[in-house]
């Protein structure tokens, strides 16, 4: 009898540590960016990683590397989409996709991303001529796997859009 009380007492405990282990710490992520704000927006759990919050040396590492092992290119091709902050080029050697800022200044004024294709500055089927930073991540014989981000765009019409960062680019 006193043995049954015993594994019964330790299986209890074991219940509860792994319980206590479990909970605490979701509820410390659910709960760990309730009244803050960031960019303007109350920090939520969607927007909390998003915001770069959780682990900024992470990203300020990340930045680090890609500046420390990148070097100029120029990339020429046609424009082909604009899709989740990559513009899709077509090259002579096959379409590569390059991450561009959020704001560029194009003819003395701020515009967004997004308004490069709409303003009619790039085109479908426009050739451009992109200045970009490239860092390879994997460099194997067969296989290279890099990073584009672009800082200054030339259209046909030779109008450069230049990319707002918080660095300065000179080659």
């Amino acid at each position: 009898m006193k043995l049954k009380i015993k594994v019964l007492a330790v299986t209890l405990v074991m219940v509860v540590v792994a319980s206590v282990l479990l909970y605490a710490p979701i509820t410390v992520a659910l709960n760990s960016g309730e009244g803050q704000e960031c960019c303007g927006k109350a920090l939520n759990n969607e927007n909390f990683v998003a915001c770069g919050r959780r682990r900024p040396w992470l990203k300020a590492r990340l930045c680090w590397w890609f500046l420390n092992h990148s070097e100029p290119v120029e990339v020429e091709g046609t424009a082909v989409a604009l899709l989740k902050d990559m513009l899709i080029l077509d090259t002579a050697e096959g379409q590569i996709r390059i991450h561009l800022p959020q704001e560029w200044i194009v003819d003395q004024e701020l515009t967004m991303r997004e308004e490069l294709f709409e303003s009619g500055y790039l085109s479908g089927d426009e050739s451009v001529n992109i200045k970009a930073l490239r860092a390879d991540v994997i460099a194997k014989e067969g296989l290279c796997i890099y990073l584009l981000l672009g800082y200054e765009i030339i259209n046909d019409s030779n109008i450069h859009a230049y990319a707002v960062l918080p660095f300065n680019i000179e080659t």
